[in-house]
Order: structure tokens, then sequence, then C-alpha cells
């Protein structure tokens, strides 16, 4: 037994120093089609792993292992890195069984945020290598030719000079930028660091609270709630069922507190549109869908494509975010060689009145 133990944290050791997957949401892709063509999921993570991990037998040896603690594909999936976001869609799958249709989902949507993320690093590249050789222009004038300059016009005037004490002004702007940066990164890290230490009863109202977020906050909710629900009561599980499930998951704790909340509602009478309603944390016509899916029958169905449509809302609000922030730095940087030109050629000026 003991020997089985110092195995498996060996293994486990290995796995933290190389527990890179390559191509996650080709990986994802790929088993869920092994899925749908009839093999197990154990065969499919099996056959994919060399082309996806530097060390296959030490993740065989891992899986093998909670395989045999009798943990399921959650937990397994759980070591590939996976966000918990959409360890909760592969829970749910697990019980509607329609896991080979939820991995595709989440490959795509992994692929959306790489290439985001990767489009995000190409347009800061310029930008970011023109901000440093712009700060190391306004330290060169600051350090070598502003001192010299007010040297020359000292000698030569016997009042104050207002254009280098405007020019000194100017140079000071990457001082003032890398403050301003510096200090909104500790807030934001501040404010997050508080808000995660609170539970999810004082997290809930007061991200709500906050203007901008809440409107982001509210529709990430609503999109986990529809798709969740829908794909339990999709796969045959009663609203009560599907919101026992809910609250019994612990990968997503707002979720179940969400879930609890509404079923506190259903159990005395209320209907989902209605409990939906009442709590206001939901994105704008949420409940209008849940009524239509009511009347019709098609609830869980109704669920997946308001869930569709946030999950195309949100990515165009990404992509535009991610397009604005390229120019938002070419304007920051045009204001930053503005000064720069200000800085050398109003000295230069006052030295050619003087002479």
């Amino acid at each position: 037994m003991l020997l089985q133990l110092r195995k498996l944290k060996n293994v486990t050791i290995s796995l933290d120093k190389k527990n890179k997957v390559r191509q996650l949401p080709s990986f994802l892709n790929r088993v869920s089609t092994l899925l749908n063509e009839g093999y197990t999921f154990s065969d499919s993570i099996e056959m994919l792993l060399p082309y996806h991990v530097d060390d296959p037998n030490a993740w065989r040896v891992m899986i093998l292992e909670k395989l045999k603690n009798g943990e399921g594909t959650t937990e397994i999936l759980e070591c590939f890195q996976i966000p918990k976001h959409f360890l909760v869609a592969i829970k749910i799958s697990e019980e509607s069984g329609k896991l080979a249709e939820s991995l595709q989902t989440i490959s795509k949507q992994l692929d959306f945020n790489e290439k985001m993320r990767k489009k995000l690093l190409n347009l800061l590249s310029y930008p970011v290598l023109l901000s440093v050789l712009l700060i190391s222009i306004f330290i060169a004038f600051r350090t070598y030719f502003l001192p010299n300059i007010t040297q020359i016009l000292n000698t030569r005037s016997d009042g104050g000079n207002t254009t280098v004490l405007i020019s000194s002004i100017f140079l000071r702007l990457p001082d003032v930028l890398f403050f301003t940066l510096i200090t909104t990164i500790c807030l934001v890290t501040t404010v997050i660091i508080y808000i995660k230490r609170l539970n999810v009863q004082q997290q809930l109202p007061l991200l709500l609270k906050l203007p901008i977020i809440n409107y982001f906050y509210k529709m990430h909710i609503t999109n986990h709630l529809a798709k969740t629900m829908g794909d339990l009561l999709l796969g045959g599980f009663s609203l009560q069922q599907a919101l026992t499930i809910l609250q019994d998951q612990q990968l997503n704790k707002i979720l179940a507190y969400v879930s609890k909340e509404i079923e506190g509602q259903v159990i005395f009478g209320e209907s989902l549109s209605s409990a939906v309603y009442k709590l206001g944390w939901f994105s704008s016509k949420f409940e209008e869908f849940i009524k239509h899916g009511e009347n019709s029958g098609y609830l869980g169905r109704q669920l997946l494509i308001y869930s569709e449509l946030i999950d195309e809302k949100i990515q165009n609000l990404i992509k535009k975010g991610v397009s604005i922030i390229q120019p938002l730095f070419f304007i920051i940087i045009a204001l930053s060689i503005i000064a720069a030109y200000l800085s050398i050629l109003l000295p230069m000026y006052e030295l050619i009145e003087i002479i």
C-alpha cells in the first residue's frame, strides 16, 4: 500500500512538472469525435495522449488510478487544466448523456479564447515595443538633453525659463503613465482578492451593484444557468431534479447558490420564469424565453437557444474589445510623441530667440 502511494505521488510530481497539454481544444474535439464513433472515454484518452502530452506513461498511470478509485470523466478531465466553468458543463453532460456534444462545444469555446489571446498578443506586441522605445527616448532627453539646454538658457538669460519648466513637465509623462498603470493594476488586484475571499451570498449582490461589471456578470450567470439547465431538461430530468443536481455540484458555487434560490421559489408554486424575474440576477428578456419555453413545452431547447445567443453576444463583445485596444494604445503613443516634440522644440525656440 505504501509503495502504491509513493508511486502515485511520484506520478503526481511528474505531472506537475510536465502538465502542459498541447492543443487542448483539438484534444477535446478529437475525444468528442471518437466518442461519437463508438469508442469509450478511456480508450479515446489512451489513443490521443501520445499526441498531446510529453509523458504519456505518467498520464496513463494517473488516469488508471482515478478509474480504479471510481472517479468519473469530470475528475479525469480536471487534470487537463480545463477551466472550472467548463467542468460544470462536462459534469452535467455526464448526467444527461451528452458528453461528446459537450466536449465539442467546449473545444470550440477554448479555441475561440486561444485565438483571441493570440490576437491580443499580436496586437499589443508592436505598441508595447514602441512604448518601450518611446520611454527610453523620454528618459534620455530628460537625463542629457534638458539639463544642457537649461544650463545654456540660464547663462544667456536672467529670468526664469518657463519653456524649460514646460518641457520638464512633458518629459515626466512616462512617469505619470507608469504610476497610473501600476496604481490601476494594484487596485484591480486588491478588489479581485477581496471579492474572492467573500462567500457567494456576499459576492453576488456586490458584483451586481458594480457598474459595467454587473452587465457582464449577469450574462455570465445567465449563460451557465441556461446551458446547464437546458442540457439536464433535454436529458429527461424534471425541473426539480435539474435544480437539485446543480445545487449538489461543487465546481461552480455561484451556480449552486443561484439554483438553490430558484428552487426556493419553485417549491412554493412559482414558475421558473417568475422565479428568475423576481430574483433579478439575469440578463434582460431571459424570463421571456423561459416563459415561451414553458408554454410551448420545449423549455430545455429554449434555454439552450438562449445560451447560444449569449455565447455569440459575449464573443462579439470580446472581438470588439480586442479591436479597440490597439487604437487606444496608438492614441496614447501619439500623445506621447507630441509631448516629446514639444519638450524638444520649445527650449530650442527659446534659445533661438535669445541668440
